[in-house]
């Protein structure tokens, strides 16, 4: 296959910014250092100085990892990384133009480098979005029990919802499915849904996500926006339950 490790080692702040220059968009670039970081966007963070793993992926995707927990601390996808420094920080920024979201990293001192060619073979998994969307299309009641199902994968202006149900009292239900974890872009994106239908003139509606977990963030916004969240775990055979998360 080849060798795809194209650097690893240590490097100063000014090292860094030339790898950074260098590799973004042709490689995975990661990097291990004590850094500051703030997220402005629609909301706003800032985590004091730590060591942290930083990904930086070949798409503009950049995660920012801690000692503890599967998800990172703070993510952006698709943005434009551009690095500069100043003394002995570099500053590295991942800018998001649509939604306008910018995540700076203040990364000090000396850091660990490692970048590599990841590759994008084939993935197979059973019990796939689309299977827990058509089994809740044939069992719209495990979502609310008295709703029966109006349509599935519904297009409008923000995207195409996944399930459109009704309940006897005529309350429309946005369903947004996510396989495992739903963040807090899911819960934008069906507040989004939402507000066109009422845009519509369509005053009974609600929103509800269907997933394995939530991310802290993305409970909290539901509580806020009045949606509703149901717990889909998908077992062994492709067989799906209702659970109280």
């Amino acid at each position: 296959m080849g060798e795809k490790i194209y650097y690893r080692g240590s490097v100063k702040p000014e090292e860094l910014h030339q790898l950074v220059r260098r590799w973004f968009k042709h490689a995975t670039i990661l990097v291990l250092g004590e850094c500051e970081v703030d997220y402005t966007g629609r909301a706003s963070s800032k985590a004091s100085g730590s060591w942290r793993l930083i990904i930086i992926k070949e798409d503009g995707t950049v995660l920012v990892h801690e000692s503890v927990g599967r998800e990172p601390i703070n993510w952006q996808p698709n943005s434009y990384v551009t690095t500069q420094l100043e003394g002995d920080t570099l500053i590295l920024k991942a800018v998001r133009s649509r939604p306008r979201e910018e995540l700076v990293i203040r990364l000090r001192g000396d850091c660990e480098v490692l970048i590599a060619k990841l590759g994008t073979g084939k993935f197979v998994i059973s019990g796939t979005e689309k299977d827990i969307i058509d089994f809740l299309a044939n069992n719209p009641r495990i979502i609310d029990e008295n709703a029966e199902l109006v349509s599935k994968e519904v297009s409008t202006p923000h995207g195409r919802i996944d399930l459109v149900l009704r309940r006897k009292d005529n309350t429309l239900i946005l369903v947004e499915v996510k396989r495992e974890l739903a963040d807090v872009e899911a819960v934008f994106q069906l507040r989004r849904y939402v507000e066109y239908y009422a845009r519509l003139g369509i005053s009974n509606v609600k929103g509800v996500i269907v997933a394995q977990s939530l991310t802290p963030a993305a409970r909290k916004l539901l509580g806020d926006f009045g949606l509703d969240y149901r717990c889909i775990k998908v077992s062994e055979g492709n067989v799906y339950e209702r659970e109280v998360c």
